[in-house]
């Protein structure tokens, strides 16, 4: 169909030859000037060239410009993993008029480009050397029906197939260890770790004065570090937050932020990882008892530490600077957070036996009953719902106003006294002022 409205088309923008063979005029001239009556006959065949049919439905933004959309373009955002931009779809008055695009091997481009006249045909020619040459003009009536049918019937191709998410494990060797990326459902079971138990959204909605925020996890690592004598081996599993959450956040618990460039935002679990042998911890082996998951065994899981972290570059001297460090301790007896004490280490669990080059393919399914297993203990200590979305406001509004919290867990300061109500679900979020 393409190649028939080429033939009609070169007369009427003065190329008469343009599909014709041997001509000095060749569509194939503007393309391989080399080999343009190869490139002709590529066309008018069909073979030997890829057809595609795009339109712009989607709008690719840095972080920072996408900040200063409206809420309502904001929530259309979806972050683009690996990157500092999100995509943003656009409404259907926004996108971009279609095209039809013919790549050849070598780098050449044919493009058919629909205009808003339907009777305007345009036609862009990129060269291999990248030189383009625009042609267009106005069909006469009977090929006008033709023109439409060739969009039409350019749209009723297959959708091109969108790479999945990662499913399983994938070691990274590098020259001096190695490391391994988590799976995606890992990823979100992590993410909802730290916003369902740790309200973390709550913190990274408090940088921003005038919206809130919502967590988005990048990837999931996982690191064994067994440098140094045995009782410092311990394995890390690390979140990295994407962009579209937000920079740095340490001016929260600091009159200023380190002069260092801001890296990331980072959600750590921290915990021993030695496989058990026999019930038996190699590091741990003097311990009366084993500490492991119930759901994900096999795994010497003492020293837990789970924190947020503010990672900056380090700074010349070696020494100090760096972004603040938030512990979280489930286990604290002034907060209501100890039912999530087998989730978390669960969840912690599950990212060391990821590790293994044998991995476990019921893991995704254990890690849907223990995310499970969350919400009702949730439901049952009051922990969802409109009750603990108020406390996420009121939460973001004290860490907005720099309040802090004093060493006997209280507010530091005059506060409404039903602000006292959050701590016991958000205190770990904010400044520990020593009094």
């Amino acid at each position: 169909m393409l190649a028939s409205l080429l033939h009609s088309f070169g007369a009427l923008v003065g190329h008469p030859g343009l599909m014709q063979p041997h001509s000095i005029d060749s569509v194939g001239k503007y393309i391989d000037d080399a080999n343009r009556d190869q490139c002709r006959a590529r066309l008018a065949s069909g073979h030997g060239l890829q057809l595609v049919y795009k339109i712009r439905q989607f709008d690719v933004l840095f972080c920072e410009a996408a900040d200063k959309l409206s809420w309502e373009h904001r929530r259309q955002c979806t972050p683009v993993r690996g990157t500092n931009e999100v995509a943003r779809r656009l409404d259907p008055t926004e996108r971009g008029a279609a095209e039809i695009v013919a790549s050849f091997p070598g780098g050449g481009a044919l493009a058919l480009r629909r205009n808003r006249d339907p009777r305007r045909m345009v036609v862009l020619l990129t060269s291999t050397r990248n030189d383009k040459k625009l042609l267009e003009a106005v069909l006469p009536e009977a090929d006008v029906p033709r023109l439409a049918a060739l969009f039409d019937e350019a749209a009723k191709g297959q959708r091109q197939v969108a790479a999945g998410p990662c499913t399983t494990s994938r070691e990274v060797k590098l020259k001096d260890g190695s490391f391994w990326i988590l799976p995606a459902w890992y990823t979100e079971a992590v993410a909802l770790l730290a916003q369902d138990v740790f309200r973390l959204h709550a913190v990274v909605s408090a940088t921003a004065k005038h919206f809130s925020r919502a967590l988005y996890f990048d990837c999931v690592t996982a690191h064994r570090i067994e440098n140094g004598p045995i009782t410092e081996h311990h394995t890390l599993v690390k979140g990295s937050l994407h962009r579209a959450s937000g920079g740095c956040v340490c001016g929260l618990h600091r009159a200023s932020a380190p002069k260092e460039p801001f890296k990331r935002l980072e959600f750590r679990m921290e915990f021993c990882g030695c496989p058990l042998v026999d019930g038996k911890c190699r590091r741990h082996c003097g311990a009366e008892t084993v500490t492991e998951s119930a759901r994900f065994p096999g795994i010497c899981m003492k020293c837990l530490k789970v924190e947020f972290r503010c990672t900056h570059d380090k700074p010349a001297s070696g020494r100090g600077g760096g972004g603040i460090r938030i512990p979280f301790n489930v286990e604290d007896p002034k907060m209501d957070l100890a039912y999530t004490k087998d989730v978390v280490m669960g969840v912690a669990s599950c990212g060391g036996r990821l590790m293994s080059p044998c991995e476990d393919k019921d893991l995704p399914i254990d890690m849907t009953t223990t995310l499970a297993s969350l919400e009702e203990a949730q439901a049952r200590n009051l922990h969802m719902g409109d009750s603990i979305r108020q406390h996420d406001v009121v939460a973001v509004y004290l860490l907005r106003q720099g309040t802090t919290v004093n060493s006997s867990g209280r507010f530091a300061g005059r506060v409404r006294a039903d602000c006292n109500a959050i701590l016991k679900t958000h205190k770990h979020l904010f400044r520990v002022k020593q009094s």
